[in-house]
């Protein structure tokens, strides 16, 4: 499936570093850069294409179902393990959530679930290089994204529990294995620090991670928030029987007796899962992932409760949670098929992101690699960085994204005026400009300096080769004379290739 705007801005960061060029030297953004690295990793292995990008995240999150099954085990019996499972399994590659996407909220599920895992084994047998494993595993969460530290708070939250649950508190016991616990937490943030220092490209990585970061998180309005929320909602279709499932299973929970450590557990988890959702209140649907392992639990939890309702040894009776099984993956199977199995890649790209380029994307990169020479930098004046993976090619600005420049805040002018600069200085051989207000975003307020600029600076120097018009859910693509003997049909809906005129 083609990839969309971040899973280009990871591609094309992963391929920088597969090109040894550090990230934030070429491409800036206030993401951590763990899941760059993830991306490069999976490229090196499985290749430079969206098939084997998503290949390596289907492992990823075969992965996190293995991991969940040893969790489940500790907390519930067969049938519910196997159900958490499934609902994970089926949840997590929903059009709901755009699961088969490739995004970073796969792998913080991944490192915090084996960073769970390996906490619960540590409580079992001991061992401070189990918990150092452990905080290793939370702090690869946070370096995936920033909300992923807190799974790295939920560590310890249980370590600190146990901690103070014992009287006298046994500080000089527990206090090397928390110590190594922390020292694992932060070590894959300061390993990171070291080697961007080391690469040349510190300073950056701090301004845009920390400094910038700062200034541009801001907190989605209330109202924008409960819209983007009931999106979300909207979506669930009949994913939305496992999610009220799970609201079953947390009564279920909250009603049995004598199973404090695992009320602890699952309650702990699901508190700061919350947590990890909701900062900024920017409730995009990929973000509900980190929700995901709980909701399975919580399942899982509701299907065992059902089995332990009727202790009668009746066959027919002990098959109702396997006909509860069977009916929640059965229509969640049979909601999505037309999605999984039938409508082709392309299709199921242009039908959840009707009006953006993705589809077109790899058709415009193909022809910017092919009259390009390797050396060769562009610029794309729009939020679309998959076009730079594609191309395989470097940008001539490290803003790959338009959303900060749109943004009403206090150095949105500055950086537009750094992002003329760089690409006036660089005179890229091809620009391209995106006309799609997804991929610009502007909100009122928005400085327009870059805008006016774009159209005079492309009308100057460069002459069209590329058209690509959209009209509702028709896409035409143009090229060479074909398109600038049309381009009275340019519309405000396109993406346009231009080539520098010759000096």
């Amino acid at each position: 499936m083609p990839l969309e705007r971040d899973e280009g801005e990871y591609a094309y960061a992963g391929q920088l570093m597969l090109d040894g060029i550090p990230p934030y030297q070429l491409a800036y953004n206030i993401k951590l850069p763990g899941t760059y690295a993830a991306y490069a990793l999976i490229m090196a292995v499985f290749g430079q294409t969206p098939s084997g990008i998503h290949f390596g995240f289907l492992l990823a999150n075969l992965g996190a179902i293995v991991l969940l099954y040893f969790i489940a085990r500790r907390f519930l019996n067969s049938f519910g393990s196997i159900m958490a499972c499934a609902a994970y399994a089926l949840l997590s590659t929903s059009p709901a959530v755009v699961g088969f996407n490739a995004h970073a909220t796969h792998l913080i599920v991944l490192a915090a679930l084996a960073g769970w895992l390996l906490l619960l084994r540590a409580r079992e047998a001991g061992g401070t290089g189990t918990l150092f494993c452990s905080g290793f595993c939370f702090g690869l969460a946070f370096l995936f994204k920033q909300p992923g530290i807190f799974f790295g708070l939920m560590g310890g939250a249980i370590l600190l529990r146990e901690l103070f649950n014992t009287r006298p508190i046994p500080w000089r016991r527990n206090l090397p294995g928390l110590l190594c616990y922390g020292a694992g937490l932060t070590a894959p943030f300061i390993l990171t620090c070291l080697f961007l220092w080391w690469a040349g490209s510190f300073a950056k990585f701090w301004y845009w991670t920390t400094t910038y970061a700062n200034a541009h998180a801001v907190d989605a309005s209330p109202a924008f928030a409960r819209a983007k929320f009931r999106w979300f909602v909207g979506q669930l279709e009949f994913d939305a029987v496992f999610w009220w499932t799970a609201l079953v299973g947390l009564v279920c929970l909250l009603w049995k007796k004598n199973r404090n450590d695992r009320k602890f557990q699952l309650l702990n988890l699901l508190g700061f899962s919350i947590l990890t959702l909701c900062p900024g209140l920017h409730f995009t649907n990929h973000y509900f992932v980190v929700m995901l392992p709980v909701v399975a639990l919580l399942v899982g939890t509701a299907v065992e409760t059902a089995g332990e309702l009727f202790p009668v040894h009746s066959n027919i009776v002990r098959l109702i949670p396997v006909v509860l099984i069977l009916f929640l993956c059965s229509g969640i199977i049979l909601e999505h098929s037309a999605i999984w199995f039938w409508i082709s890649p392309p299709d199921v790209c242009r039908e959840l992101y009707l009006g953006n380029v993705f589809a077109e994307s790899p058709e415009v990169g193909q022809y910017l690699a092919q009259h390009t020479s390797p050396d060769a930098r562009i610029a794309v004046l729009g939020s679309e960085p998959q076009l730079y993976f594609y191309a395989h090619r470097h940008s001539a600005s490290g803003y790959i994204y338009m959303y900060d420049l749109m943004q009403p805040q206090p150095l949105s002018h500055q950086m537009q005026l750094d992002m003329i600069h760089e690409i006036e200085m660089t005179r890229p051989e091809y620009l391209v400009t995106v006309s799609v207000s997804t991929s610009w975003t502007m909100q009122p307020g928005s400085d327009q300096t870059v805008l006016q600029w774009m159209k005079k600076y492309a009308r100057e120097n460069y002459q069209l080769e590329g058209l690509l018009v959209i009209l509702e859910d028709h896409y035409t693509l143009r090229w060479g004379d074909n398109c600038r003997a049309r381009t009275p049909e340019m519309t405000d809906h396109n993406l346009a290739v231009f080539r520098r005129k010759s000096p």
